[in-house]
């Protein structure tokens, strides 16, 4: 019995190396760098990959400097296939909306900073190009109703904003939120408040001072009046005769005898009437108005009358329609004078 038992290891000995060489079961070999996670160059050696761990746990792709839990980083200008741009990091899910549930999103990559206090960012995207771009939402599907960009807010408690664009220079042609079309049919910017409340809202200085709003009905409130125009009103019209000769607060008229023409009003009841030379066109503007058909008091309708440039309060109703430019904001008892008008052309 006891030659036996020796016969019986020495065969199960000579088998071993057999069978870990068919099992693939051979040593591995190679080199590396501490820190660096190793990959396989062949079946069984291996080398260093670009992924680096530090001692504090950070990893690094493409750094051995991560200063981050994950900190990938690429200088890489090839483009890749079907890529507009050179690509750091791309995430893809293939998934259907349908696999998990029609309503569900299906998310590329998520960021969340799950901290109850404090100011936290689950994305920050930050460029140091000059012409680059910190954060690019693209929808490139030609159908469908997609968003680029989408940011949402559910508290009912503090000041929150959806979407926030803010603009850091202190000089320069900084903007906060820029939107742009390209379709005819297109809107530059939509905004819409489905419970009803302000549409939009401008203010300035810190803290905000509100400034102009739209309410849900359209209403319109601007503190410092409304200007349909921006331009000089001498420079957005030809005038009649010598520029030089026309000043704020003139009555002008339609000049018959050329296109796109104005001239001072001279004759009472014109119906030719165009408005109010400004600089700063608007609703109230300052007015040259004389007392010739009687003193002027606050509303009255104004007419052109006999003295060049000059409005004066309408009697007779029988020529008034479309000859009235506005009503007086301010009295005149005699005389010539300015007067603070609201401009309504009836």
């Amino acid at each position: 019995m006891k030659y036996k038992s020796i016969a019986i290891l020495i065969f199960c000995a000579s088998l071993a190396p057999t069978a870990l060489a068919q099992r693939g079961d051979e040593e591995i070999g190679g080199a590396g760098t501490p820190n660096f996670i190793a990959r396989f160059l062949s079946t069984h050696k291996i080398c260093n990959s670009n992924i680096f761990q530090s001692p504090s746990g950070n990893v690094g792709i493409g750094t051995t400097v991560p200063l981050f839990p994950l900190h990938v980083f690429s200088n890489n200008t090839f483009l890749p296939p079907g890529q507009d741009f050179p690509v750091t990091l791309f995430v893809e899910t293939d998934a259907s909306v349908n696999s998990v549930c029609a309503a569900c999103a299906i998310i590329g990559i998520e960021g969340l900073a799950g901290a109850n206090s404090g100011n936290v960012i689950g994305v920050d995207g930050v460029t140091f190009s000059p012409d680059g771009v910190g954060v690019l939402g693209n929808h490139p599907s030609p159908t469908g109703g997609g968003t680029g960009v989408a940011g949402l807010t559910n508290s009912t408690t503090a000041f929150t904003v959806g979407t926030s664009g803010t603009a850091l220079g202190t000089s320069g042609p900084g903007v906060g939120v820029f939107g742009q079309a390209w379709s005819p049919q297109g809107v530059a910017g939509l905004f819409a408040n489905v419970p009803g409340g302000d549409i939009i809202r401008g203010g300035v200085n810190q803290p905000e001072i509100t400034v102009f709003r739209v309410d849900g009905t359209g209403k319109v409130f601007a503190d410092g009046g409304f200007q349909p125009n921006g331009a000089d009103f001498a420079e957005s019209m030809e005038v009649e005769g010598d520029r030089s000769k026309y000043a704020a607060g003139d009555l002008l008229v339609i000049d018959p005898t050329a296109n796109r023409r104005v001239a001072l009003g001279q004759q009472p009841y014109s119906t030719l009437v165009a408005g109010i030379y400004s600089t700063k066109p608007g609703l109230l503007g300052p007015c040259k108005v004389t007392a010739e058909n009687g003193p002027i008091q606050i509303g009255d309708l104004l007419v052109t009358s006999s003295i060049p440039g000059h409005a004066m309060k309408g009697t007779d109703r029988s020529k008034m329609l479309g000859a009235v430019v506005g009503k007086a904001l301010e009295p005149l008892p005699q005389g010539t004078g300015v007067i603070q008008v609201l401009v309504t052309l009836q």
